[in-house]
């Protein structure tokens, strides 16, 4: 098998040169798809593992459902894990938290713990700036091993939730989520409400107590994380009417660190190919406007994680597999679409960059065949990655220079025709083009 990229494969182990941490990435939105990014992290969850989800709050409907995350949750025989709130609703009691967690079917599908039922207990933090404690439910004591399953969306406070979030206010007792809020002066409840005027304290003690809990369970070795990029409102799973969203779904990411996680999903959004309809400026503007990002930027100064990050799509293999099975030529995934074609040669790939280009921009592509022209179209279109059976060496050289991963299983010097008496006809024509540009201009004149 041959890889182009500075970018490991999905199944490989990322060499230590690389440094930055590897972001794995589906477009996919289903129940196989979270065991695939599950699996890919390579870290088998074991022992007593708990679940961290958000059961969200009753009358909201854009948490994670039962229906989505259950395969996963019994494949690693886990508990699903939630604390009470700390402000009014339908989760700041235990017996309403339960009743809420029933109405939504999670005890359908696995056991649930309210980690904070039978009261609390500290573990400590390695940045003391604001808070000098995190306060977790005592049944935390139980568990082994966490996988942090976080729903990604905006958030009032923090302008974004993700497994930052997730893991510090979400895994904190509703005492410890008033001493997150009020970054470190009091953990009473009712009181906090008056000490939230300190944004940046606030969100640095999120980064602080998500520290911790990554620490409790063995310096990170025994905790993973994964990110749903579903339901983008600007509000969170904690609010009971929350805003639609106005962007589509991205898809679901995984890390071994969380830092690099919610980098990545950001950096999906901010990056949005907006179109009417069709928008991420909501969201955008929710996360800037609470300073999000610096949630993010303290976790990566106290050392919890890294900023860089490769991104690594997951979805390639599955991709060519279908392709081979169901005889097409072309599979484009983009944005959570995956798109079937059937023409013999490059018309496909023509037809998509002048019609619809941005369906092209970022995607995920799996091609039977990928011979200089199509190499050449691909990278005009801004294509991230690429699966095929078959690639020539001129492709891989082009692919090579524009950054673009290819995944290939057998390289050629040149495609050939269908006859196999020759070159490929429309690659012949490209011989002498030296770059993208050259080669797209002659595609089109044909």
């Amino acid at each position: 098998m041959t890889m182009m990229s500075c970018n490991p494969k999905a199944d490989e182990t990322p060499s230590v040169q690389a440094q930055k941490p590897v972001v794995y990435m589906t477009q996919e939105i289903s129940p196989a798809a979270l065991m695939r990014i599950y699996e890919s992290l390579d870290r088998p969850a074991s022992g007593h593992v708990a679940v961290k989800i958000s059961t969200g709050e009753a009358g909201g409907h854009n948490y994670l459902k039962p229906e989505l995350i259950g395969q996963l949750v019994n494949a690693v025989n886990g508990t699903i894990v939630e604390c009470n709130t700390a402000y009014a609703g339908r989760r700041n009691t235990t017996e309403a938290h339960w009743q809420t967690i029933r109405e939504h079917g999670f005890l359908e599908i696995a056991p649930v713990d309210i980690m904070d039922e039978e009261g609390d207990f500290t573990i400590p933090v390695k940045d003391t700036t604001w808070i000098k404690y995190d306060r977790v439910g005592t049944h935390m004591k139980k568990y082994d091993f966490m996988i942090n399953l976080a729903h990604f969306k905006g958030h009032m406070m923090g302008g974004f939730g993700g497994v930052l979030k997730n893991q510090s206010i979400g895994v904190a007792s509703s005492a410890g989520k008033a001493y997150i809020h009020s970054a470190g002066i009091t953990e009473d409840v009712v009181e906090t409400w008056n000490h939230i005027d300190n944004q940046d304290g606030f969100l640095e003690s999120m980064a602080a107590a998500a520290q911790a809990v990554h620490n409790y369970f063995g310096n990170g070795e025994r905790i993973l994380y994964i990110n749903v990029v579903n339901n983008l409102s600007v509000d969170c799973d904690c609010d009971s009417h929350p805003a639609d969203p106005e962007m589509s779904d991205i898809g679901i990411l995984a890390s071994l660190d969380p830092v690099a996680l919610d980098q990545a999903c950001v950096d999906l959004v901010f990056h949005y190919p907006s179109k009417e309809g069709d928008n991420a400026a909501a969201l955008i503007e929710r996360i800037n406007s609470r300073h999000g990002i610096h949630t993010i930027e303290h976790a990566a100064k106290i050392g919890l994680g890294s900023r860089e990050y490769e991104l690594v799509s997951i979805d390639g293999e599955q991709m060519l597999s279908q392709l081979n099975e169901q005889s097409l030529s072309l599979l484009v995934r983009n944005h959570g679409l995956t798109t079937r074609h059937e023409n013999h040669g490059v018309q496909d790939l023509l037809t998509l960059l002048e019609t619809e280009p941005e369906r092209l921009k970022g995607a995920v592509v799996a091609d039977k065949m990928v011979g200089k022209a199509a190499a050449a179209l691909m990278i005009s279109g801004g294509v991230k990655t690429v699966y095929t059976n078959l690639i020539c060496t001129p492709a891989r050289e082009l692919f090579e220079q524009a950054g673009v991963r290819v995944v290939a299983t057998e390289e050629v010097p040149q495609i050939l025709n269908r006859d196999r008496s020759g070159q490929c006809p429309i690659d012949s024509r490209l011989n002498e083009a030296k770059t993208v540009e050259e080669c797209v201009a002659i595609l089109k004149k044909l």
